[in-house]
């Protein structure tokens, strides 16, 4: 599949795999997915900017719930933990955000979520008649997703599907 990757995109899932082994997780999440799009694309950072926003702000969002949520929980699941009895911030004050132990050897494996974010990302290409996945199509399938994490820090940034779509297709109709 990656061979129909961009160059940039190509080097945004390098840059996730990464991100991924220096946060000691278990899985490439579509947070490291986000995280190297936004490192890596140009495209992508100037798409933000057309947008109002920029990678730096989708960084820190990505970085606020990072501190707040270890290992790729989120308030969704703080909630079901409080439901049973589990603070999930006490817990994580108590541990610290290594949670993980350290990994050895190879990159880690691709999450349920990450994987479905890059098949979406081949979809949203197809659908706008690419021949290639670049970031701008990594972001509409980051963004259809449904990663929590990855969905709020859009959101705080005032991003959602709609708008990310939108502007990519009139990027993508200007270059004709």
């Amino acid at each position: 599949m990656f061979e129909r990757f961009s160059r940039a995109a190509k080097a945004a899932v390098k840059a996730a795999q990464g991100v991924a082994a220096q946060d000691r997780a278990a899985e490439v999440r579509p947070e490291h997915l986000m995280r190297g799009v936004l490192a890596e694309d140009a495209l992508v950072s100037a798409l933000l900017d057309h947008l109002g926003t920029n990678a730096a702000s989708v960084q820190e969002a990505l970085d606020r719930r990072a501190r707040r949520f270890p290992d790729g929980l989120d308030a969704d699941d703080a909630s079901a933990l409080q439901s049973i009895g589990i603070d999930l911030a006490e817990i994580t004050a108590k541990l610290g955000p290594d949670l993980a132990p350290p990994r050895r050897g190879s990159n880690p494996p691709y999450s349920r979520g990450a994987k479905k974010a890059l098949e979406l990302a081949l979809r949203e290409a197809i659908n706008l008649g690419d021949r290639s996945i670049g970031g701008e199509h990594l972001l509409l399938g980051l963004a259809r997703g449904g990663d929590r994490t990855v969905a709020d820090a859009l959101a705080d940034c005032g991003l959602d599907l709609p708008t990310i779509r939108s502007a990519v297709v009139e990027r993508h109709r200007a270059a004709g």
